[in-house]
């Protein structure tokens, strides 16, 4: 199938994008399937030998529809049809027979996207599939637990209940767009309605780990074996991903109210001033690090575009300057303030967040980085068998691994327009860059 049209005439962000966009797609065929037929995890770019040689079921959402943006799609859909065999219900099973929720995430949501941009019903029927799944068997107490229990793992007994999973909620919310199924609304609403009641919630303003979602008792003393409270980047910012989907579609003002009170809540235990906190332990937050800077950032403008404009732009363009002051003189971001090495996805979505940025506040120096960092990410992360996932400030391997998944990721540098008012215009296209 021939590549489809990068930016619909519109000037990219990434120009000349097109050979290295065709040499991805050849690899992806040519040196990316496993001898299972699925596209593998991860390979050693000096050899090319597999390094992790699992199937990339659990992150095809990162992978099938970009490649189907870019004339794949026939190539996505034998994938979809040959990970049938490891699944149950509809939901990745893991090699070690668990089904979590962690893992099926990008799967389902890779089949949203997927229909959306192709028009199979195949993608629809096993969306739609899987999330019946979710509805029927995680659900406790409204909250959605990470794992099913299994006596032969006895922490699962507890059934444990992480921010992350709130994130369902918008891929429920986008299949009740799709199918006009009332089932997925009602449990989007009754699913975001338990997290903003529990404990931590309503105390801090964020989203923490439930560590038992069936005893309020055994989950207070568990958590006070737990280092980790509450985790920002994916629990927080996915969850409230899933409340903003949720808003636009049912504007509510008791589900505003949450929001802001997150804002305010995010404000005082993770923003830092523009660097960032990655978590927060017992006694409070710590490690300033680049992914959760893009994914405050990306938030933050998309609450912004929603209407919630109180704070939003300023707690933005502080993260925004912050990690200017960071970038290296090649371009690229550091994964921590004054690291010397990077990651190649970490910097491909602070690219996006970036223009992002430029977008909503009219900021120049925003999009000037952002054009910077992209041209680096290819330039300099780019072998002969794909991206490395590191390099150091001198554009030398830091880490010669080649994460498949971050392959295609990468293809959103080329799917972004110079002028940043197009992108934050282009709704379809932002659905399509979401960091998940």
């Amino acid at each position: 199938m021939a590549a489809a049209t990068t930016l619909d005439g519109r000037e990219p962000l990434l120009p000349d994008a097109q050979p290295w966009i065709a040499r991805t797609v050849a690899r992806f065929k040519d040196h990316y399937i496993g001898p299972h037929g699925l596209i593998v995890t991860t390979i050693d770019a000096r050899s090319g030998a597999a390094i992790d040689a699992e199937p990339v079921i659990a992150d095809f959402g990162d992978v099938l529809p970009f490649l189907a943006r870019f004339g794949e799609a026939d190539f996505a859909l034998d994938q979809v049809a040959r990970a049938k065999d490891r699944l149950s219900h509809g939901l990745y099973r893991e090699p070690d027979g668990r089904v979590r929720l962690f893992t099926n995430h990008d799967w389902l949501l890779g089949l949203i996207e997927l229909f959306e941009l192709t028009g199979e019903q195949a993608f629809l029927d096993a969306a739609v599939a899987g999330a019946d799944a979710v509805i029927a068997q995680f659900v406790r107490g409204g909250l959605l637990i990470d794992e099913l229990p299994d006596v032969a793992r006895p922490r699962s007994l507890l059934q444990r209940s992480s921010g992350f999973n709130l994130g369902y909620v918008e891929l429920l919310v986008d299949l009740h767009a799709i199918t006009g199924q009332a089932r997925f609304l009602d449990a989007s609403r009754a699913i975001a309605s338990a997290y903003a009641n529990t404990d931590y919630f309503r105390r801090h303003g964020v989203f923490g780990t439930v560590f038992c979602s069936w005893s309020g008792a055994v989950d207070r003393l568990a958590a006070t074996a737990a280092r980790m409270r509450s985790l920002l980047f994916k629990d927080n910012t996915n969850g409230v991903w899933s409340l903003l989907a949720l808003y636009r579609a049912e504007p509510d003002p008791a589900l505003r109210a949450v929001i802001e009170r997150w804002i305010a809540g995010f404000e005082a235990n993770y923003w830092n001033g523009g660097d960032v906190h990655l978590w927060r332990t017992r006694s409070g937050p710590c490690d300033v690090a680049l992914r959760a800077a893009f994914a405050s950032l990306d938030l933050l403008c998309d609450l912004y575009l929603a209407g919630f404009t109180d704070r939003t732009a300023a707690l933005a363009v502080a993260i925004g300057d912050r990690w200017l002051s960071h970038q290296w003189g090649n371009g690229l971001y550091p994964e921590t303030p004054g690291g010397r090495r990077n990651h190649v996805d970490c910097n491909t979505d602070i690219t996006v967040s970036m223009m992002k940025l430029a977008g909503i506040s009219g900021e120049k120096r925003f999009a000037d980085a952002a054009r910077r960092s992209a041209a680096a990410v290819v330039g300099l992360h780019e072998t002969g068998l794909g991206l490395v996932l590191s390099v150091d400030p001198d554009g030398a391997p830091a880490d010669h691994r080649i994460i498949i998944k971050y392959q295609s990721l990468a293809f959103k540098l080329a799917l972004l327009p110079a002028d940043p008012a197009a992108l934050i215009a282009d709704g379809e296209l932002l659905k399509l860059l979401r960091d998940r």
